[in-house]
């Protein structure tokens, strides 16, 4: 129905008539605050505006039309007596037409509740932690003291490893490995990798290549701007110098203001206090100093993971060991149930097994052939 010209009246007669009819409580409130006629209305409309062929156009704006007569003679009757409302009236098939909307509507939500991935509008999994969520690393760095005012960063791991009662699955022990993204150590422990841990390698990396770049766009361009301020503040402070050491006006309160201007320009310049100065510090020093101690923090935090894999490796190996030794005795157990007492010493002893065929009197030498091979000379 698109482009249509009678569309467009259609569509504003039909809004403007859906407000004027009366609706029960239960239907006038059941999509929010908007009227649930006009909201089909939209959702019918929107639903076939590419239509263009002459063919779907025609008939839709003759259905169109009779709701629209529909609609008015709903009008004139929802003003009435319920008493002369008879079921076969426009008013009565609208509200049982919304009342089987509803119902859809309620069946399509309550799907939605119980099988979210199988509905026509899934919800989109969350990458935010869950409360449950027990953190993999806790900083456990040193409060600062005189001697040390800045302690280097400090983490452990206290919820892992776990023991081997807590381990899901297959019981085994998986170890992790250590990997990186960009400069951001982490550990890989299960596929696929959470979402919440995409998401927050990306915002680190994001952040801290943003930071790498607004520090080399200041020491490319900005800091070469801040020494043009400091040459325009010199020669600004000329300026008011040579116009303040003027004997013709030595009393005019402008050459006054020109000495005071010359002297706290020179003075900032004796005190460092100039836009380089004041850039460097706030801008490249105060970036590099957050980037060399996220660098430290991460290198903390990659010494921790790396002592944990040395430790769920440990595990892993005693519990080998064990698994081994269990086995051996099961079977051991299940041995003595089929034969009893005794059954390895009917057993051949591996050290003399075999000696009686590989007897060296019966074994021909390397060089020497068989003696029925040997022809006596006559």
């Amino acid at each position: 129905m698109a482009d249509h010209p009678l569309r467009f009246a259609l569509y504003r007669a039909l809004l403007q008539q859906a407000p004027r009819i009366r609706l029960p409580d239960d239907l006038a409130t059941a999509w929010g605050p908007r009227n649930p006629i006009q909201h089909l209305i939209r959702r019918a409309f929107r639903r076939n505006r590419t239509d263009t062929s002459p063919r779907l156009v025609y008939p839709a704006l003759k259905a169109g039309y009779e709701i629209l007569a529909r609609l008015r003679s709903a009008a004139v009757q929802s003003s009435s007596s319920p008493s002369d409302l008879t079921p076969s009236s426009h008013y009565a098939s609208i509200l049982s037409f919304l009342r089987a909307r509803l119902e859809e509507r309620n069946r399509t939500l309550e799907a939605k509740k119980l099988h979210p991935p199988h509905s026509r509008n899934p919800p989109i999994p969350s990458s935010a932690p869950l409360l449950e969520t027990v953190p993999l690393l806790v900083n456990v760095t040193p409060a600062p003291t005189k001697r040390n005012p800045n302690p280097k960063p400090v983490y452990a791991t206290p919820s892992r490893p776990r023991p081997l009662s807590e381990l899901g699955g297959t019981g085994r022990r998986k170890i992790p490995q250590l990997d990186m993204a960009s400069d951001f150590p982490f550990l890989r422990t299960k596929k696929p990798q959470p979402r919440v841990l995409n998401r927050v390698l990306t915002q680190k990396m994001e952040i801290r290549i943003g930071r790498t770049r607004t520090v080399k766009k200041f020491n490319d361009e900005l800091i070469f701007n801040a020494e043009l301020e400091d040459n325009w503040e010199r020669s600004v402070a000329a300026l008011l110098k040579k116009k303040g050491s003027s004997r013709m006006r030595i009393a005019s309160p402008d050459v006054q203001a020109a000495r005071l201007g010359a002297q706290a320009i020179t003075g900032d310049f004796k005190m460092g206090d100039t836009f380089r100065q004041t850039f460097f510090l706030h801008g490249i020093t105060y970036l590099q100093a957050l980037l060399n101690a996220e660098r430290e923090d991460q290198v903390a935090r990659a010494d921790a993971m790396r002592r944990l894999i040395d430790e769920e490796t440990a595990l892993a190996e005693q519990e080998k060991v064990q698994e081994t030794a269990e086995r051996r005795k099961r079977r051991e157990a299940k041995i003595l149930e089929l034969h009893g007492e005794g059954w390895n010493e009917s057993l051949p002893d591996p050290k003399t097994r075999g000696m009686e065929i590989h007897s060296p009197t019966h074994s021909p030498t390397r060089n020497q052939p068989p003696v029925s091979k040997i022809r006596v000379a006559s």
